[in-house]
């Protein structure tokens, strides 16, 4: 009897019938197709075959039998069967509040049978179910049909699901084959944006420039209604590549310009029709037809394609740089211009953040002075007052001027006196006298007065922010701002309104609307004057990042956060993100706009940039972390066999020359609903899925609706799904299609993540609302999956650079505390931070080679830090561990900070340490583990912020079914 014929079977519980539920099993491999054109299009799984004696199950899920993907199934998904013969758990009423309803006390006997086929994939198939019948006290037993029923022995308790078969994320990095190539017009979608893979331009741009949802384009706007997923794309122009792929080629059409379409002003595209023997042209995006300029005419080829094709990047490639002519912009081009503005109140002396910032502006300037000669680099500090540095023509020694009215702040000095050309080597001389200087000017900021009270212990950040865009008016660049505490003095001055008493109230959102307007006004003036502004948040106490990150949202740039700051606990990170910061490439005075083929139109748009008019994006400065949503809606249906999407990006390179950075992609048109489901990108929807809650929560709703929009969005995508591209499936399993198959587990990582939970940080969730709405795809994916690693018990080949430079990592673990032990060591990455867990009883050997003798602090706690050894093997443990930490935190938009967790007495961490650790468990049941013998509480004032992933699965599987009927 196969699975589907026993999956009809309907059981009797204590009178009623019930429909079977689902359990779970999942892929054991990643799947691979995709990447080279000529690999099959098919996964298959292999499940484990289980125990054949029936056991009583102590999770509030379902008893499970499994049965695995049919080997002559022509789709791609996973499915996931069980039959309901569970125990009842002591909280089942609990848990039938949530959906599951009421689970009756039973027991069943079963046996499971693996078979294979002639394809040679395994696959289980289930035997025969006995029906249950009532006996006293409601016991369920076996009807087998023969003689009188007899009480079954009690089983034993043991999980029948599998939790090791239940898919999820692993790097699919193989040490023996070289990085895969992945093709942009082979038809298969792209690879994970977390996995190494090298991009050929085709005609279509990388994946790392432009990212569809889904690699398909609905034809019409109810088929897009009916997947209910997030129909759109997340865009980095000038995001950073691999060695071994080919920049953008640069093409210089003289004084004619570039050839556009008259109509819709769309740039020269791989996808332009040439007609008429090659005198005309038809837009792929309006379908208008032009005429060719004589002096672009070629002829064609039997296929209609221009013989010249190959020969210009322009018809042949995706992504292409374009030299601007003159009239593409109507102000020059002016040296790139780095403003510091730095906090030198009493906070920021006594915390290390003044020596902090002025040793990481310092190492700055070393690199701007190699990868940016043209760069001017100037400096103001404050406190209650503002300080000007400045170098008169000719000088040779900075002057000082210093403003006292910061209601009514003025500059006193011009752009030509305080911005350094840092080429220059005098200049440059000066400006390091100038960082020398600055300590002593504030030196006695930390004196006390006569009252007790240090001297200058206010901030008039607004004044001093305000002077900084004007100095910047007329020329542009970056405005970098350092602050240590709530602006308290002068012109944008705020009241500390982090109430705690909000919190958990429907009034809690309250506290993420900006106060006043003084910051939106200045962010918007910076815009309009292409000043971009930067900001280094180092506070011990309350700032109201809500108010101040409209200055980076508005202007292109970037908040830092480094909450009770001190400079021996953060300062690397500090310096390290100042460094990228400056280093990394760099463009300026740009404006993007986005065109769609007819019939479609950007609806909503994500990110840090200002919006000036309805199709255009202004961006005073843009870098290749810079990334950008959008959201697709249809205007009519398109009648085209392909759809496109065309980014033009105008901006200034460092060196000064005008470019347009063009990235076009098409892809098919269907009708079908089985066609988008099967190719959209998991990765996407999960970067859309976080900036569409992070909006919502911004301006609409609470973190629990939010939560809920999530859930709810996962349940009804899987079941259109289910119920118009699985048909052939019993109801009574569960289906996933194969690229969405992580979907619940992502949606459970996102409604357990602190950004939609209420009782958070102000600051902090400001800062991750800020840091969403520009969050590059691959950092989303870390952000809401966290990767767990054993460094213990690595392979071999594991963190070990290869010849090419390749540091491959070492399996991820589940994210459940079943996968820590106490002889253990393990390494958390959640894309922001990382941190090692020690556990209690590991080996002597293992703690010294990567901490040597720990270090005691007199009054305090041992600490623990990572030891460096350059000497080291490269095949020693702390050569590897070190290697992985370096892998981990390349090409990252701000420096992962490493922190050591233990409960060990002697380096024990804070209980609070602890939690966070175990809160980026995401299988678990929050704040419920092995390592916890009491539930500490949950982060989630709703259901499903509290499962496990298993009841999580089970949950919207319940929500599925409960659709059906």
């Amino acid at each position: 009897m196969d699975s589907k014929s026993n999956e009809a079977q309907a059981y009797n519980y204590n009178g009623y019938a019930q429909q079977p539920t689902a359990a779970y099993g999942g892929a054991t491999g990643h799947p691979t197709d995709g990447y080279e054109a000529a690999q099959a299009d098919q996964t298959r799984y292999s499940y484990d075959q289980f125990s054949t004696q029936a056991q009583q199950v102590t999770h509030p899920t379902e008893q499970a039998a499994w049965n695995g993907v049919d080997p002559q199934q022509s789709e791609q998904n996973t499915q996931y069967y069980a039959q309901p013969t569970a125990q009842a758990h002591h909280n089942g009423e609990e848990y039938a509040a949530a959906g599951y309803g009421s689970i009756g006390a039973n027991s069943g006997q079963g046996e499971i049978h693996n078979a294979y086929g002639a394809s040679g994939y395994g696959y289980n198939q289930v035997a025969p179910q006995p029906t249950m019948q009532p006996v006293h006290g409601g016991q369920l037993q076996p009807n087998t049909g023969f003689g009188p029923q007899v009480p079954a022995p009690k089983p034993k308790k043991e999980e029948r699901i599998d939790s090791s078969q239940i898919p999820r994320w692993s790097p699919d990095d193989k040490t023996d084959e070289p990085l895969k190539k992945y093709y942009t017009r082979s038809g298969a979608s792209p690879p994970p944006s977390t996995n190494p893979f090298i991009a050929i331009d085709e005609g279509n741009c990388s994946p790392r420039f432009i990212r569809m949802s889904t690699n398909y384009i609905a034809q019409d706007a109810e088929l897009v209604d009916q997947t209910k997923l997030c129909i759109g794309a997340i865009i980095q122009p000038l995001a950073e590549q691999t060695n071994a792929e080919e920049p953008p080629p640069i093409r210089d059409f003289g004084e004619q310009g570039p050839i556009r379409c008259s109509n819709c002003r769309a740039y020269v595209n791989p996808f332009f029709q040439f007609v008429d023997h090659g005198k005309s042209f038809i837009c792929n995006m309006c379908t208008a037809k032009n005429t060719v300029p004589e002096h672009y005419y070629c002829n064609l080829d039997p296929k209609g394609f221009r013989r010249d094709r190959n020969d210009r990047p322009e018809l042949c490639r995706g992504s292409i740089d374009i030299v601007a002519p003159a009239d593409y912009y109507d102000t020059p081009v002016t040296d790139p211009c780095y403003l510091f503005v730095v906090d030198a109140s009493y906070p920021s002396l006594m915390t290390g953040l003044l020596d902090t910032a002025l040793e990481s502006i310092r190492d700055s300037v070393d690199e701007l002075r190699q990868s940016c000669p043209r760069a001017r680099v100037g400096i103001i500090t404050y406190d209650q007052n503002l300080y000007f540095y400045s170098v008169k023509k000719g000088g040779k020694e900075p002057r000082l001027d210093v403003v006292a009215d910061t209601e009514d702040p003025f500059v006193p000095v011009v752009p030509q006196t305080c911005m350094l050309p840092i080429s220059d080597e005098k200049e440059a001389d000066l400006l390091y006298q100038i960082l020398e200087l600055i300590p002593k000017v504030h030196q006695f900021n930390h004196v006390a007065d006569n009252t007790g009270m240090p001297k200058n212990d206010k901030r008039a950040f607004g004044a001093a922010t305000q002077a900084g865009a004007m100095l910047l008016e007329k020329i542009g660049g970056k405005l970098i701002l350092v602050l240590s505490k709530l602006p308290d003095h002068g012109v944008g001055k705020l009241e500390s309104r982090d109430d705690i008493k909000l919190y958990h109230t429907s009034k809690e959102s309250t506290l993420l609307i900006p106060q006043g307007s003084f910051y939106s006004k200045l962010a918007t003036f910076c815009a309009q004057a292409k000043v971009s502004v930067d900001i280094f948040a180092c506070p011990n106490t309350y700032v109201d990042l809500a108010t101040l990150s409209q200055l980076t949202r508005t202007t292109g740039g970037q908040i830092y956060y480094y909450n009770s700051f001190h400079a021996h606990k953060d300062g690397e990170a500090f310096h390290r993100d100042m460094y990228r910061n400056i280093s990394r490439y760099t463009a300026f005075q740009a404006v993007m706009v986005i065109r769609c083929s007819k019939g479609l139109s950007v609806t909503q748009r994500y990110g840090n940039f200002f919006a000036k008019e309805a199709n255009e994006m202004e961006i005073p400065v843009i870098h290749c972390d810079s990334s950008f949503g959008i959201m697709l809606s249809h205007d009519t249906k398109l009648d085209t066999k392909e759809a496109c999407i065309q980014t033009a990006l105008l901006y200034a390179t460092p060196e000064g020359e005008r470019r347009i950075r063009i990235h076009t992609i098409s892809l098919p048109v269907t009708s079908t609903l089985c066609n988008l489901f099967r190719h959209s990108d998991l990765d996407t929807i999960i970067n859309l899925s976080l900036k569409q809650a992070m909006s919502q929560i911004l301006y609409k709703c609470s973190p629990k609706d939010a939560r809920k929009a999530l859930y709810t969005a996962c349940i009804e995508s899987l079941f259109i799904y289910r119920k118009y591209c699985s048909t052939q499936h019993s109801p009574g399993q569960l289906i996933l299609p194969e690229p969405l198959k992580l979907l619940p587990l992502a949606t459970l990582g996102m409604i357990k993540h602190n950004l939609f939970h209420s009782g958070q940080s102000m600051d902090e969730r400001a800062f991750e609302t800020a840091l969403v709405g520009s969050m590059p795809t691959y950092v989303a994916c870390s952000f809401v999956n966290p990767c767990l690693f054993s460094l213990t018990d690595m392979p071999d080949f594991a963190c070990v650079e290869g010849k090419d430079g390749r540091v491959f990592l070492p399996p991820v673990l589940k994210l459940s505390s079943d996968s820590i032990t106490e002889e253990g060591v393990y390494l958390l990455d959640d894309g922001r931070a990382l941190k090692i867990w020690i556990g209690g009883s590991a080996p002597q050997k293992v703690t010294d080679q990567l901490f040597g003798t720990v270090q005691v602090v007199e009054g305090g706690p041992a600490v623990l830090q990572l030891l460096y050894d350059e000497k080291a093997s490269p095949t020693s443990l702390n050569a590897r561990v070190w290697n992985l930490i370096t892998q981990l935190r390349r090409n990252c938009p701000s420096f992962k900070t490493l922190s050591i967790v233990t409960r060990n007495t002697h380096t024990g961490s804070s209980s609070l340490d602890v939690c966070q650790f175990f809160d980026h468990l995401i299988e678990d049941a929050a704040r419920k583990n092995k390592w916890n013998s009491k539930d500490l509480g949950t982060k989630s004032d709703g259901r499903c912020g509290e499962m496990s992933y298993i009841d999580f699965l089970c949950y919207i599987h319940k929500g599925i079914q409960d659709k059906f009927f």
